[in-house]
């Protein structure tokens, strides 16, 4: 058995820092994004009123 026990005190390691762009570029990938739901057959006759009320000359 031995007498003479020796204990070491735990080594800190520091984390590698990262620029702040690639971090946000990080985050920015895990937002989820919105989703856009486009119709677009049922919508031409409003489409078409606009390019008509573009078309008339104004008053």
């Amino acid at each position: 058995m031995t007498t003479n026990m020796v204990r070491e005190s735990a080594k800190i390691y520091e984390f590698p820092v990262r620029d702040l762009a690639r971090l946000n570029a990080m985050r920015e990938r895990q937002t989820p994004k919105p989703v856009i739901y486009e119709s677009g057959s049922a919508s031409w006759y409003h489409e078409e009123a606009i390019r008509e009320a573009e078309r008339a000359p104004k008053q």
